[in-house]
């Protein structure tokens, strides 16, 4: 079993963790901080580039998890990512915060299995 090598990049201006990218033998992947693909490029350069210009950003927005208590689907934002959690909150469709439904997750070591970006 071949070991993939992920390579830590980092912002210049504050040396802070945007991503990582990954040499597949076929192309280049440019994923988030957790592991989660953006984007598949076909040099190193150019998955460099999407996490300097995506890498932070990708993070906001809709996202949906799989909550193990409940058994389902929700959706969700991210509040803190790092390479082995993500704490998410459960939101609306929306991606609004309801008081009635509101409940904070914490995911350890995600994957697709149980955190993906919402289309």
């Amino acid at each position: 079993m071949v070991k993939i090598r992920k390579t830590p990049v980092f912002n210049e201006d504050d040396n802070a963790l945007l991503g990582f990218i990954v040499d597949d033998g076929i192309s280049w992947q440019a994923l988030t901080i957790f592991g989660y693909q953006i984007s598949r490029t076909m040099s190193r350069n150019e998955a460099v580039a999407v996490l300097n210009d995506e890498g932070v950003a990708y993070l906001k927005g809709l996202w949906q998890y799989y909550d193990k208590d409940d058994r389902d689907w929700f959706p969700c934002v991210i509040k803190q990512a790092l390479e082995q959690r993500v704490i998410v909150n459960r939101t609306t469709a929306l991606g609004y915060q309801d008081p009635e439904d509101y409940k904070q997750v914490v995911i350890e070591n995600p994957t697709e299995n149980d955190l993906v970006k919402s289309s």
